[in-house]
């Protein structure tokens, strides 16, 4: 098995385990599978959690209201949706990968971030396009059933990218960008929720 961690963020659950996204090859194969790794003391010992797959790699996780677990995937799988899983132990297990159909993908990383407080929703960003074009965040309030807010960043060709809640109440996205190419800069957008619902300015 040759392991992958990252690219992207782990998170703290509420319990205060610690669970990081990888991925990895199976030895001797090309089959591709996300995991997570998880450690339940601050980081001094860890354990395989939850393999899903094949056919997915590059993962992301964020925590539900109800506790669960969400793992959010590249996809090879030839349909340019991204695939989701769900852990009910806090990343020890996954259900069998599904496809999200509202959440397009040129085959690329994307972020997933839950936003502080209560019920606050949780953030998507990725290209939205079959293409590496179109960066764009996305808004769930629902627990990433339906993402029906969503804003633009960059038309043309956008890549890789990183979600973060800033300390101010703003949304960061830290995301690769160009005009010939995706890979030509990488570009740093702070936004307001309510801009990426349509009610304020940025």
């Amino acid at each position: 098995m040759r392991i992958n961690f990252g690219p992207g963020a782990g998170i703290q659950l509420k319990s205060g385990r610690l669970a990081v996204p990888c991925d990895h090859y199976v030895a001797g194969t090309k089959a591709q599978y996300a995991h997570v790794i998880y450690s339940d003391d601050i980081g001094k010992t860890w354990k395989l959690g939850g393999i899903v797959g094949p056919k997915c790699n590059e993962s992301q996780i964020v925590e539900l209201d109800d506790g669960s677990v969400m793992l959010n995937m590249r996809s090879y799988r030839g349909t340019n949706r991204r695939l989701v899983a769900i852990s009910k132990d806090g990343g020890e297990t996954f259900s069998d990968p599904v496809e999200d159909k509202m959440l397009i993908e040129p085959v690329c990383q994307a972020s997933i971030l839950r936003l502080p407080g209560e019920n606050s929703g949780i953030l998507f960003s990725n290209p939205n396009s079959t293409k590496r074009e179109k960066m764009t965040v996305r808004l769930s309030r629902d627990q990433g059933k339906t993402w029906p807010h969503a804003t633009r960043l960059h038309s043309g060709p956008a890549a890789y990218s990183c979600l973060a809640a800033l300390a101010d109440g703003r949304i960061g996205c830290l995301y690769e960008r160009g005009e010939k190419n995706a890979y030509e800069t990488i570009t740093f957008a702070r936004l307001s929720l309510g801009w990426l619902t349509g009610v304020a300015d940025r």
